[in-house]
């Protein structure tokens, strides 16, 4: 569940804080108080992109903290496996939205906003105010069926997707290899050259790193050898002043007083040491300098070979290996078009085989889709039903597609019809905008007993319904409830009663600033609250009598 918000320099909102509880938690409040904008902080959380200009004027960055408490230990496996740590059940999210980026942690880990997303939708499901409108698209229902099926059956739809995804891939090749006779030599002819381009080249992986080594030593080998001379007489014994002789000569005063004092010894030993490192060095330094006698048949072999090896990268990759596996590439892509009407018939034999396998995995697919579709069908008439939906009827129409499709070979048309003799109809033809509404919440009511989300967020459930309609979606959210953590906005004083944690939102404005303040009602306020929504501002006995009415018949309702 989420148990705590905080909201710092956004839009209308300086700073608030919320602290959520268990059930049905309801804001409410007058139009324009920022209510909006606070349901927008916790869409943050699910990757929503927040604009710069919603930064607070006068800020420099905007901070928007979630803190949610989870107990499944499913849940807490799925969201360690992208490398983070749950200690006591706790999910730590924070969004900073600053004018040059945005900075995404959970539990104190950076993580990228595809990470967000993905652990943010298993811990909350949020239905913002245009979210029914998904009903009017068609295209939508599949998946949002898909939604419910059980594990084993989404095993079959990811089967499906990675057949589809491996046949389209064959279809592809067949359409690279089946070009006209005239284009296909032209191609055969510029591939030829590129082969044996390649060939001709004989190149050996890491020969490039070798010939440019030496190469460069080649060209500053008068440099160096200047300088490896230099540090020769200066560490040798040519010179009196030089490094070796200095310390030959310590070596003898040393050693005429070594067996006086065995501290004495030790230095003597030491400098021992030092000669032989240095008689080491001098050697190895004269080694290389012998070594350097590079002949001008060497630079330029060296040369050419670089520039043979140089200009093969420019045309075909940064490296050798990439020059070779270009060749390779080349050479399949040769032996495809000189046989292609084979080819074309190895590929067509086994995009087959993969169709075949598909058509069973899509079928199988299908069978548990019709199998969960009348269970849905059912659920969601109840639904319907207890959400003021009278003699409705809702069907889940399958049809077949003929085309190998990632989703399976069904299309999903959600028909629905809201009065006696009338025939079933598409969703989206029927209902008006509160009837879509209605819907939705019916299908999230469903789905909230299968998903292992704790927490639903709804902002404005409740358009465009009033009256008996509006118990019944009270009812329908304290059923919701029981099990769940809900978190709403309402308008309806019907909903605002279901309560049983009461938030009221309002603009605060003095002659500098506006902003958005949020404050947990007791039941007196809560009462006050419910009765300004009945009424508007001018509150009276009769619209408070209506409120205390209103409580009791909704805190009898619910059921925990």
């Amino acid at each position: 569940m989420l148990q705590n918000l905080h909201v710092k320099n956004l839009a209308l909102i300086d700073e608030i804080e919320i602290t959520f509880d268990e059930h049905l938690n309801i804001l409410t409040g007058e139009t324009g108080a920022g209510k909006s904008v606070l349901i927008g902080s916790i869409e943050s959380a699910l990757g929503k992109k927040i604009s710069k200009d919603m930064i607070r004027p006068g800020a420099k960055e905007a901070v928007i903290e979630l803190l949610f408490w989870i107990e499944d230990e499913k849940l807490i496996k799925e969201i360690e496996a992208f490398d983070l740590e749950v200690e006591d059940g706790q999910i730590f999210i924070k969004r900073v939205i600053n004018e040059k980026r945005s900075i995404n942690k959970i539990n104190d880990s950076t993580v990228t906003l595809n990470t967000l997303r993905e652990v943010s939708r298993r811990l909350f499901d949020l239905h913002g105010q245009q979210e029914h409108q998904v009903l009017l698209k068609e295209k939508n229902h599949l998946s949002m069926m898909d939604h419910f099926l059980p594990i084993e059956a989404k095993k079959s739809l990811e089967e499906c997707r990675e057949l589809s995804k491996k046949y389209h891939k064959i279809e592809e090749k067949i359409k690279e290899i089946s070009i006209d006779d005239q284009q296909r030599l032209r191609e055969l002819d510029f591939l030829k050259h590129e082969i044996s381009e390649i060939e001709n080249a004989n190149l050996i992986e890491g020969e490039d790193e070798e010939l440019e080594a030496v190469y460069k030593k080649i060209l500053h080998s008068k440099e160096i050898i200047t300088s490896c001379q230099a540090a020769s007489m200066l560490t040798g014994y040519e010179e009196e002043i030089s490094i070796g002789n200095q310390l030959s000569e310590s070596l003898r005063k040393m050693q005429e007083i070594s067996h006086l004092d065995p501290v004495i010894q030790g230095f003597y030993e030491q400098l021992l040491s030092i000669e032989d490192l240095l008689n080491g060095f001098h050697q190895e330094l004269t080694d290389y300098m012998e070594d350097m006698d590079f002949d001008e048949q060497t630079y330029q072999e060296a040369e050419e070979r670089l520039n043979v090896i140089n200009s093969l990268k420019d045309k075909y990759g940064s490296s050798i290996e990439e020059i070779l596996a270009y060749g390779q590439k080349a050479s399949e892509r040769y032996n495809i078009l000189c046989d292609v009407e084979h080819e074309i018939d190895i590929l067509k034999q086994e995009q087959k085989q993969i169709k075949e396998q598909y058509i069973k995995e899509a079928e199988n697919l299908s069978q548990k889709r019709e199998k969960e579709a009348k269970k849905l069908e059912r659920d969601i008439t109840k639904a319907l039903e207890d959400l003021n939906f009278l003699d409705v009827r809702f069907e889940i129409e399958m049809t077949r597609k003929n085309q190998i499709s990632p989703d399976g070979i069904d299309q999903i048309r959600f028909m629905i019809s809201t009065n006696p003799g009338l025939p079933m109809r598409p969703v989206q033809e029927v209902a008006s905008g509160g009837e879509l509404s209605r819907i939705m919440l019916a299908l999230k009511s469903v789905s909230a007993q299968a998903d292992g989300v704790d927490t639903l967020i709804f902002d404005e459930i409740d358009t465009g319904i009033s009256g008996e309609t509006a118990n019944r979606v009270a009812k329908k959210m304290a059923v919701i409830s029981k099990d769940h953590q809900v978190i709403a906005i309402t308008h309806l004083p019907q909903i605002a009663a279901m309560a049983d944690s009461h938030y009221f939102i309002r603009k605060q404005t003095d002659q500098k600033n506006t902003q958005t303040m949020i404050y947990k009602l007791n039941k007196e306020e809560s009462l006050k609250e419910i009765s300004r929504m009945i009424s508007g501002d001018q509150r009276s006995e009769a619209s408070m009598e209506h409120a205390k009415e209103m409580k009791t018949l909704a805190d009898q309702t619910k059921l925990y």
